[in-house]
């Protein structure tokens, strides 16, 4: 059976039920389990079995994929989304390395550096090289860091 793993990844303006980046959830064929007692919201967890969410991940046709719950109006002024990030358990490394890897490269133009390790990652990747992989893509994260430019326009 294939354990996901859920995490919020990126916190847009607040969330009312309370979730933060260090919460984790899994799911275990169709049960949620609260692995760390976090704070639950129903209201972005219902959401996540829809579209690219656990159906896909439990598939096999992704190993990880991010989904954000439909967001809050408790605050009209400011925009309440989770993002989270849901990967295959045995793939977590991998799947947190990516994650971090797509927030940074939209915020930071990437390097020759950091695109080369990332391809080479995905070529590990295509060769069921998981782990090895994870420690491409962490480098490729290292290496995006390092070069920090401001998009370019």
């Amino acid at each position: 059976m294939i354990v996901i793993n859920i995490k919020p990844v990126e916190i847009i303006g607040s969330c009312p039920a309370g979730l933060t980046p260090t919460d984790e959830f899994q799911f275990v064929g169709m049960r949620l389990q609260n692995v760390k007692n976090s704070n639950i919201c129903f209201l972005a967890l219902s959401q996540i079995p829809i579209g690219q969410g656990i159906w896909q991940v439990q598939s096999e046709e992704r190993f990880f994929s991010h989904v954000t719950c439909p967001g809050c109006i408790a605050d009209l002024e400011q925009e309440n989304r989770v993002v989270f990030l849901l990967g295959h358990a045995d793939k977590w490394e991998l799947c947190q390395s990516i994650s971090e890897y797509l927030r940074l490269s939209k915020k930071y133009e990437e390097s020759e550096l950091a695109m080369n390790l990332k391809s080479v990652a995905i070529e590990q990747q295509d060769r069921g090289q998981y782990s090895a992989a994870a420690e491409t893509m962490k480098a490729a994260v290292e290496a995006l860091m390092d070069g920090r430019k401001w998009p370019s326009g």
